[in-house]
């Protein structure tokens, strides 16, 4: 029998696409992470290709297949040896300067965007198996090179389940929010493939936490419902042993999910559902998989420790080495919040629910120390993520965590967010509590330098004070082009559109 997720599985768009120019990067410390991109010329088929290397600028962010076609590069001398080419790909200069070797605390050396071909005879006509995302390209033969080769051609058939144009038009007034939803929803154009990828250079999977934005994103502009639902069903219908929905589905062979869990993730789906049941109006979805959202709720209070208040289970909430503990309570609040709400809509009973969302706000205001005012983990840490978690709660007043939010930037804990998904939580927490005028400001700031920096689309992590940050070691394995970072446009479109 068909699974449900298959039903919903669309046919990509296509579009051909040409590189723009031949350029040059070279490093250069006043430009961002020390690389800077010079034009040469403008692109004129044929090309010959002998020793030296060519970088290629195809002018914006594309997500596919390379496509490329040869032939001989002196008609008075056959190509009488095989022809081998080395490919880079780059979403951003550094990719293209430097060299990273394999190390067992980092991410593998696989994801470099790099490949080779041999070919053997001449002319050539064909295409390079692996997806790519890319601006920048750099071609360079390594063979002996004792004959030219002439590139014909050269283009990318880039793919995606939606275009640009496909978006709802909004009417932005303000000009530097006009440009954050556009390189906005270019992300997330990027990223919704076959399923809503949180990446597509890089893990190139369904993780639940990004669906949930790049879903909020695209109720507001693409409106792929479809999509929605097949990625929504790829959870519910690959659970882990547990029953647990797992933090990220394998699409690409048939569908494998890991045995390891973030609670936050599996609790994603109550929120998953009742975004959904918000924005379409339609419940037969929520219904369908109520109760395995529920059974991610009992989950979670079968492994809350009712002495130390705290879950047994871990939590990503953001990246970074903290303490999770205190954030994971108001997380779970606030999940618990969103399951009584999503019952009551769907006319189910809700009492259930009652009594961990009492213990574990309980848990909550008890981290609160006295002496700041912020919560605190048991050793005293103190960190950004906590009082975003427990301003989204709901055991504060909305005047309470517009103070509680007013007092943590006046304090500035060392640990602080270090990604635009946590970010997100935060434009939401200051929305919820009324400061729409420090929510509008901050996203001004910190999309605003990341546009600033030269990406055409929204990164994986950002952070103005270093340009080199990055949770693998090297930033050049950071994704250019990451789904959680895009959620402005949900906000933008939410609340600063002129009807």
């Amino acid at each position: 029998m068909q699974k449900k997720f298959d039903i919903y599985k669309k046919p990509l768009k296509h579009t051909r696409v040409e590189p723009v120019s031949l350029v040059k990067i070279s490093a250069d410390p006043n430009a961002f992470q020390g690389y800077a991109v010079q034009k040469l010329d403008d692109i004129s088929f044929p090309l010959v290709l002998e020793k030296e290397e060519i970088v290629f600028d195809f002018g914006d962010h594309y997500t596919g297949y390379l496509h490329i076609e040869l032939e001989n590069g002196n008609p008075e001398h056959i190509a009488d040896s095989p022809t081998n080419i080395s490919f880079s790909f780059a979403e951003m200069p550094i990719e293209l300067m430097e060299t990273i070797e394999d190390d067992s605390k980092g991410l593998s050396v696989g994801w470099l965007q790099n490949d080779f071909k041999t070919i053997a005879f001449m002319p050539y006509a064909g295409s390079l198996e692996r997806r790519y995302s890319f601006r920048y390209l750099k071609l360079k033969r390594v063979d002996s090179v004792r004959f030219p080769v002439k590139l014909v051609s050269l283009s990318m058939d880039a793919v995606s389940a939606v275009s640009m144009e496909d978006a709802l038009p909004a009417n932005i007034a303000d000009p530097l929010l006009q440009k954050i939803d556009y390189i906005c929803v270019k992300t997330l154009k990027e990223c919704e493939q076959d399923v809503f990828e949180d990446g597509p250079k890089r893990d190139r999977r369904l993780w639940i936490g990004d669906l949930r934005l790049q879903a909020l994103v695209d109720y507001k502009t693409f409106r792929n419902i479809e999509l929605i639902k097949r990625c929504i069903y790829l959870f519910a219908e690959h659970l882990t042993k547990q029953g647990l929905v797992a933090p990220c589905v394998f699409p690409d062979t048939y569908p494998y999910v890991a045995q390891w869990i973030y609670l936050d993730y599996s609790l994603c789906l109550v929120l998953c559902l009742w975004d959904y049941l918000e924005n379409t109006g339609d419940s037969a979805l929520p219904e369908e998989l109520y109760d395995v959202a529920a059974a991610q709720i009992q989950y979670a209070g079968s492994v809350f420790d009712a002495e130390k208040g705290c879950f047994d289970a871990p939590f990503f909430i953001d990246h970074g080495k903290y303490d999770r503990s205190t954030a994971a309570l108001g997380y779970t609040a606030y999940t618990l919040r969103h399951m009584k709400d999503l019952s009551e809509r769907l006319g189910r009973p809700s009492d259930w629910i009652d009594p961990l969302l009492c213990k574990t706000e309980s848990a909550l205001l008890n981290r609160r120390d006295p002496k700041t005012g912020l919560f605190a983990a048991k050793d005293g840490e103190i960190s950004w993520q906590s009082q975003v978690w427990a301003a989204l709660s709901g055991a504060l007043t909305a005047e309470e965590a517009r103070a509680l939010l007013e007092r943590t930037e006046e304090y500035n804990p060392e640990v602080r967010m270090s990604s635009p998904f946590m970010t997100h939580y935060y434009l939401e927490a200051l929305y919820c509590c009324g400061d729409s005028e420090k929510a509008v400001s901050y996203m001004k700031d910190y999309w605003g330098s990341i546009i600033k920096a030269g990406f055409d689309c929204c990164p994986e992590c950002f952070d103005s004070r270093d340009e080199r940050l990055s949770p693998y070691l090297t930033p050049v394995l950071n994704s250019a082009c990451h789904a959680w970072s895009c959620t402005p446009s949900y906000w933008i479109r939410k609340y600063h559109t002129n009807s």
